[in-house]
């Protein structure tokens, strides 16, 4: 992968997490939103995971002070960098807030060999 194509792909999986961050899923909108977003990330999420600085790109924003954008980026660096994001969803599983639910699941889905992170998006 280029530079140019690093870049390229972290900023649209950035931008994406970003934008899912401020979305409430109380309502079909937000819920048809929120996939889109979702979507997108992982095509790009699906470019980075293929060479090892994309890969290191991911596991940086674990340290995001975004929620979703360190929690989505743990979740996906666990199948290369598993020591770093462990570490944060066990520490905000525990924490009982905003969160605590989704990374108490992903770690249990990981543990049991479940988790899936390479989907195919639905093209649109």
């Amino acid at each position: 992968m280029s530079p140019e194509d690093l870049r390229k792909w972290t900023n649209a999986y950035l931008i994406e997490l970003e934008a899912m961050d401020s979305i409430r899923l109380a309502s079909d909108a937000g819920a048809r939103q929120w996939n889109k977003h979702v979507h997108r990330m992982q095509r790009a999420q699906l470019e980075l995971r293929k060479t090892a600085d994309g890969r290191a790109a991911i596991a940086a924003m674990i340290a995001h002070p975004m929620p979703t954008v360190a929690q989505w980026s743990a979740a996906h660096s666990l199948f290369w960098a598993e020591t770093e994001a462990r570490a944060y969803l066990e520490i905000l599983a525990r924490s009982d807030g905003v969160g605590s639910f989704e990374a108490e699941t992903v770690l249990r889905e990981f543990n049991a060999g479940r988790l899936k992170m390479d989907w195919e998006p639905m093209r649109r």
